[in-house]
């Protein structure tokens, strides 16, 4: 079998030729075709600026104009903080549309912040997850609450915040929320601090649970029950379980598949991860609420593949009723998030679930005659237009000038299935 879609690609933000690379995120608000498109350009690894937001109301052929959002600030105590929207997803059974919003806080100025993290393995940052919801397709929304999986105080988005609120209900988000045909919403959400115990061993590591939402018609809110936490040592992933996409297989299963690491933040654990770079999955029988032990994805005929850390997405097309997977299989042996090229798209054999190699077609790839040798085909966000059924992807395809990494575009990908 060869490729199962056509792929266009076109710029749709341009750099303006300095180091502020454009990042677009776009999503439907509700059942229709209301759209809202968010812009902000990186200036540093995880760190954007100049958040702003447009919307509209006939599927992005017209538009509203721009206006500036607060994504990032400072707290009355000097902490700096960013809030993001992750995951949004419309709930059939209370006509809905909910939205996960993720807020950092970090000690010290934001980039620099981030980088004393990943280079020393040094706690700076402290992550909270949080929900909302909308009955006007996201014109006007609820006060954001905070998902919690353990008791103690509770920070509001607002709030100056205590040591104590920072160490409580840690958890970095995930990008996915999903409807269930039992009824419910599916939230997975990552880096959930978790004391795995194993072999008469102990090992402080990041995990996910899932959060399930059920609608109370009589009290006109959710109910949210969480998961038990899904986790690996680090000898098999030296930063834990990351960036979860979720999906419901035909047969009511929920297939869960997670990014790991070969390589570890946290000096202690350096050099005790032995597993190669692969995919990370788990299935629950039972709604999300316990899942199966993680193994790594494969193709159908039981080999393995190799895959950096990066973000993954599933998606099912409502037109082919099959379910895809997105994201990067390398060649060679990754090591840690690099190489990030190519990135590629495959159908989902469900019965496993495994990926169907037979179907396996490249998005994008490294073109060493343009691009420079750290690009990245890794950051990005894809839905189905509900009107044509092309599958939209926006991503920015960071280190594709050789000069530095954020003189990139943003670029609009149109993936046509055959």
């Amino acid at each position: 079998m060869g490729d199962i879609a056509t792929i266009d690609r076109q710029v749709y933000v341009a750099n303006e030729g300095d180091r502020r690379a454009p990042a677009v995120s776009v999503r439907y608000l509700g059942a229709g075709v209301r759209r809202e498109e968010r812009l902000s350009f990186e200036v540093a690894s995880d760190w954007c600026e100049a958040h702003r937001v447009r919307t509209s109301e006939d599927n992005g052929r017209t538009w509203s104009g721009w206006e500036s959002v607060e994504g990032t600030g400072t707290t009355d105590n000097g902490m700096a903080w960013e809030l993001i929207p992750f995951a949004t997803c419309h709930d059939p059974v209370s006509g809905r549309t909910l939205r996960f919003l993720f807020l950092r806080h970090l000690f010290g100025a934001g980039a620099e912040a981030i980088q004393e993290h990943f280079r020393t393995g040094k706690q700076t940052m402290f992550d909270h997850n949080y929900w909302q919801m909308s009955a006007d397709d996201g014109r006007t929304w609820s006060e954001p609450a905070q998902l919690c999986f353990e008791d103690g105080p509770v920070l509001g988005v607002s709030d100056t915040p205590t040591q104590e609120q920072l160490e409580t209900n840690q958890m970095y988000g995930g990008y996915d929320a999903i409807p269930t045909r039992e009824g419910t919403i599916i939230y997975p959400s990552a880096g959930v601090p978790y004391l795995l115990r194993e072999g008469g061993a102990e090992e402080r590591v990041d995990g996910v649970r899932c959060f399930i939402g059920r609608w109370d018609e009589y009290a006109q809110t959710y109910s949210w029950e969480v998961s038990e936490p899904i986790a690996v040592p680090h000898s098999i992933s030296g930063r834990g379980l990351a960036e979860p996409t979720i999906a419901e297989l035909t047969d009511g299963r929920l297939f869960l598949e997670m990014r790991g690491s070969t390589v570890a933040i946290e000096p202690e654990w350096k050099g005790q991860t032995t597993a190669p770079g692969r995919r990370w999955f788990s299935v629950s029988e039972d709604g999300g609420r316990t899942w199966s032990p993680v193994t790594d994805l494969r193709y159908g005929t039981g080999e393995q593949f190799y895959s950096p850390s990066t973000f993954s997405k599933l998606l099912r097309h409502s037109r082919t009723g099959k379910l895809y997977w997105v994201g990067n299989i390398t060649p060679e042996p990754p090591d840690g998030n690099l190489p990030r090229h190519p990135l590629q798209i495959a159908e989902v054999d469900e019965a496993g679930p495994s990926l169907r190699k037979d179907t396996v077609t490249v998005i994008d790839d490294y073109y060493p005659d343009t691009d420079g040798p750290q690009l990245q085909l890794s950051n990005y966000c894809m839905f189905e237009d509900r009107e044509t059924g092309d599958i939209e992807m926006y991503m920015t395809r960071y280190g594709e000038n050789a000069e530095h990494w954020l003189i990139a575009n943003a670029y609009k990908y149109t993936i046509r299935l055959l």
